[in-house]
């Protein structure tokens, strides 16, 4: 079976469900081959910039003029006609990718890839399967097609709108989850409680202690740190695990902010869309050198007390589901692809911050589902942690949420379906 899937680097989320669907399906039988192409480069180089850096700029630093766009192109409007002649002029360029190299099946985990296949299936009389992966807990008109076979979609509700809001057939719709790597289920953890242990005694940690996982890569500098900060003054016995990511920046403060012996240091919080930059573009050799910028980036930051939890800092990981299974709460942001990973290892949530769109929406279905809170800034973002590292019955009520709206063994469900669609 020769499958490709279509994904986009608008987040990082789209291409982690990509890369757990290969990896499953080649698991599966050997003969299988997986393509992961991203469909937004393939079509255009230039489109691919502009959508991918414009998404980065808009959400990180204009977040409700991002809103408003995601809002608008998600109804009959002037932005959601724009998005769907671009869609419909480019997907041709899609053609050869297909045809040439005799593709059985399409998954596609971007709602541009989606809109794409839909258009050339209905253009070039391409008659093979397309599937697409509704990345997050709430759907949009951009993934809705007329020729898409089968829409995979997070939760009941997922599915529920897009019957019902979309006007997609039901036979269309499976409710099976947004596809993460398998060793986030909490399979072997349950069956093997010394792995905990072990993951404990690797960190030097207590295991009987709550922990607390911080994922912070997309947030900024002194954000985090201010909630670190006001952390560690929590009158509670816990532990700390801190992953920043590829965020370099975060991981140097973090080093100094760790470092009992400084109470007072200079950070650096370049905008994200600087720091997605090769270091050759000249666009960042400006910005780097230029004094103005700099003086408006480097910021001091003074902890407010000497207060301390013992702390693991890491800097990019390969095996997060670890330290995920660990831990009694995650602080992070609802992506779709982090919540159907924490779901999975029934952690519940502490969300710092939600970009208007698909964050939003992820963040409603999840805090109405008693699966997370929305955290306060500040002192009285700690006392929430506080109250809910306290209260256990609290706390395991959202796990058992948690357990109850993941959807587990979502590739092996993708990939059973795959196979229906080609018998067909």
């Amino acid at each position: 079976m020769k499958v490709l899937i279509l994904s986009a680097s608008t987040g990082g989320g789209h291409n982690r469900a990509a890369a757990a669907l290969k990896e499953y399906i080649i698991n599966q039988n050997s003969d299988n081959s997986v393509q992961i192409i991203d469909a937004l480069e393939q079509c255009s180089k230039l489109l691919s910039r502009t959508v991918t850096k414009g998404y980065k700029m808009l959400a990180m630093n204009a977040p409700e003029l991002y809103g408003t766009f995601y809002k608008s192109a998600d109804k009959d409007s002037p932005i959601g006609d724009l998005v769907t002649t671009v869609n419909s002029q480019f997907c041709k360029k899609l053609l050869p990718l297909i045809k040439n190299q005799n593709i059985d099946i399409v998954i596609c985990c971007h709602p541009f890839a989606s809109a794409m296949m839909s258009n050339l299936k209905e253009k070039y009389n391409i008659d093979i399967p397309v599937i697409a992966i509704i990345t997050d807990f709430m759907p949009h008109k951009a993934y809705i097609g007329d020729n898409i076979n089968a829409f995979i979609c997070a939760s009941e509700s997922t599915a529920k709108q897009l019957i019902e809001k979309y006007k997609v057939k039901k036979e269309r719709v499976y409710d099976y989850g947004i596809p993460i790597f398998e060793r986030f289920y909490n399979h072997d953890y349950k069956l093997n409680k010394d792995m905990n242990k072990t993951v404990a005694k690797d960190l030097g940690f207590d295991e009987n202690k709550r922990t607390i996982l911080i994922m912070a890569g997309s947030f900024g500098v002194t954000d985090i740190l201010k909630i670190y900060d006001h952390l560690v003054d929590i009158d509670y016995d816990y532990q700390i695990i801190v992953i920043t990511g590829k965020n370099k920046k975060l991981y140097d403060a973090f080093e100094k902010m760790l470092n009992r012996d400084i109470s007072e240091f200079e950070t650096q919080e370049a905008p994200e869309w600087i720091e997605q930059l090769s270091d050759d573009n000249i666009i960042k050799l400006i910005y780097d050198q230029n004094e103005h910028f700099i003086q408006n980036i480097v910021k001091k930051f003074r902890r407010s007390t000497n207060k301390t939890k013992p702390t693991k800092l890491f800097y990019f990981v390969d095996n997060v589901e670890d330290y995920m299974h660990l831990c009694d709460i995650i602080i992070t942001k609802p992506g779709g692809l982090t919540t159907s990973e924490s779901l999975a290892c029934e952690l519940p949530m502490a969300i710092f911050q939600a970009f208007p769109g698909q964050e939003a929406q992820n963040a409603d279905f999840l805090i109405k589902n008693n699966m997370a809170i929305m955290l306060k800034k500040g002192e009285e973002g700690a006392n929430q942690i506080e109250e809910l590292l306290k209260d256990r019955q609290k706390l395991d009520e959202m796990k058992e949420n948690c357990k109850k709206h993941a959807r587990k063994n979502s590739c092996e469900k993708i990939y059973s379906l795959m196979l229906k669609l080609l018998d067909k």
